[in-house]
């Protein structure tokens, strides 16, 4: 995604136009406040509903050279090679993990260099938040940045309302909002993450004319979470197996900041492991290892390969497989995550785990290395990968479809402008609805000339097909990429929790531009 104007302008007129009802966050809770009447009889061309409440956010921007000096990070002389450190963990405690997260902005040490990021807790790289099945979770965030923000808990099957995952709450500077959730007795385990989700009000747009979640992310705003329990599906002699967590990103500076505006995705970047450049993963000759593997990047698409080496995928963005597959390479755009079984080789030596060039349309990554895997020490008894993960799950084909949709992914032809059905996002339209308990299928169509990961909030979804291609069924995802002037079809069931929710394009340049819609599910 190319350069681009910062947004007030748009949301300013947007402000005016359409008026707006916004969350903010005040003195520790929950407080809606009016700022301007909202217009009656705005109609939806696919449920013809109004709707009021919610944030407003600016989407169209126009394309603009970036700043001067804006460039990849350039490691210092003998960062790469370091032991890979993996990010610290808050881990829950006899079922309750209770933590505050403040987002700051600081000066922190990048691949030997001094950046200023946007960071929590102090730390360049986020803690990992790790928790349980039926684990009550109690997040506060506290703002210590200049500009609003908020947390999305992404791919957790939690409710989408209140204190749980509610990207409609906006925390302004200086204050702290409490999340609180209990995670399902019966929640699939694996890896997910936790990032800003803003939508800055449309009465604030002025005062932060840069500000959303592209940016925040981009910036340093997102971390792991681990749902334990995943190798409780493993046969006995892998379930004390050693795991790592990698957590990708990429970085550009602007002088000693990262870039905060007109972020430029196909520019050249420098990209990191756990906020590490290059760092050197150590595994024993035949050892087996779990690797949980994240793209916590705001916009660009990784394929990851291990030369000598397969990914032995047992989950898909948090939901065990049933039966696990050998994969040479790993797809992830923005939002994507494998938890796969990796064996060192049978004799000492080295690797590179690297990203293989990739063409996503609009933007073209090159190949890189993403770190150096160093097989040495004892050899180990090679263990045999399972046949079934997770066997006893429900195939949405055998359920009855309530209803099915067609969904497309548009963009206007300078690439400044993104819609969903034929509009860009409005916070005040019910777009879709659905009956708690029902079935949906969706196809959704890409009218457009680049890749777009669809990600679906609180629900997850069954892949049937991609282009007229059926997809044998394995297990659930919450992010599926639409292939160019293609289709996929997905089904969805809605159980358990009711609310106004969203799905959208997780190249975040293209949500804040309008590439997301509201879905309200009700009983």
């Amino acid at each position: 995604m190319r350069a681009r104007l910062p947004r007030a302008v748009w949301i300013l007129a947007a402000a005016l136009v359409l008026g707006v009802v916004i969350v903010v966050v005040a003195g520790g809770g929950l407080r809606r406040s009016v700022a301007l009447a909202a217009p009656a009889g705005q109609e939806d061309a696919a449920s013809g509903a109004a709707m009021s409440g919610s944030d407003a956010m600016g989407m169209a921007i126009s394309p603009a050279p970036p700043p001067p000096g804006v460039g990849p990070l350039r490691p210092a002389r003998g960062a790469g090679g370091a032991p890979l450190r993996e990010p610290r963990v808050y881990r829950s405690r006899h079922g309750v993990l209770n933590v505050t997260l403040v987002a700051s902005s600081r000066m922190v040490r990048i691949a030997g260099r001094r950046v200023i990021a946007k960071v929590y807790d102090g730390s360049w790289v986020a803690p990992t938040l790790s928790i349980a099945p039926g684990d009550l979770v109690k997040v506060k965030l506290v703002n210590h940045l200049d500009e609003p923000t908020n947390l999305h808990f992404h791919g957790l099957e939690i409710s989408p309302g209140g204190h749980a995952d509610n990207i409609f709450v906006t925390v302004n500077p200086g204050r702290s909002f409490q999340y609180r959730f209990r995670l399902p007795r019966d929640a699939p385990t694996g890896t997910f993450w936790y990032h800003s989700h803003l939508m800055v009000p449309a009465a604030e747009a002025a005062r932060y004319p840069n500000a959303g979640s592209e940016e925040q992310v981009f910036d340093g705003l997102s971390g792991l979470i681990e749902v334990r329990g995943l190798t409780h599906d493993l046969p006995a002699a892998l379930r004390a197996l050693p795991q790592r967590y990698l957590a990708l990103r990429d970085v550009q500076v602007h002088g000693d900041r990262i870039v905060s505006r007109d972020i430029d995705s196909n520019a050249p970047t420098t990209r990191l492991v756990d906020g590490q450049y290059d760092p050197t993963v150590t595994i024993a000759p035949g050892q087996t290892q779990l690797w949980h593997i994240a793209n916590i990047g705001a916009d660009i698409f990784y394929r990851l390969s291990l030369p000598g080496s397969a990914f032995e995928v047992i989950a898909q963005d948090g939901h065990p497989v049933i039966h696990p597959a050998a994969e040479s390479t790993l797809v992830m755009p923005p939002g994507k995550r494998w938890d796969v079984l990796v064996t060192g080789a049978s004799k000492p030596g080295s690797s590179s785990l690297q990203t293989l060039p990739y063409d996503q349309g609009d933007d073209h990554y090159p190949r890189a290395r993403l770190a150096t895997v160093v097989t040495r020490g004892a050899s180990r008894r090679s263990v045999p990968t399972p046949r079934t993960i997770l066997a006893h799950q429900l195939n949405l084909l055998r359920v009855r479809a309530a209803r099915r949709r067609t969904i497309v992914f548009s963009e206007n032809p300078a690439g400044t402008s993104f819609y969903i059905n034929g509009r860009s996002y409005d916070p005040h339209q019910i777009d879709f609805r659905a009956r708690l308990g029902t079935v949906q299928q969706w196809t959704i169509v890409n009218h457009t000339d680049e890749q777009h990961p669809f990600h679906l909030h609180t629900y997850p979804m069954q892949a049937i097909s991609v282009n007229g291609v059926p997809v044998t069924f394995n297990g659930y995802q919450d992010e599926i990429v639409l292939p160019i002037d293609g289709y996929v079809v997905v089904r969805v069931h809605f159980v358990r929790f009711t609310g106004l929710t969203v799905f959208h394009c997780h190249i975040l340049a293209h949500e804040d531009m309008g590439m997301m819609a509201n879905l309200l599910v009700t009983r």
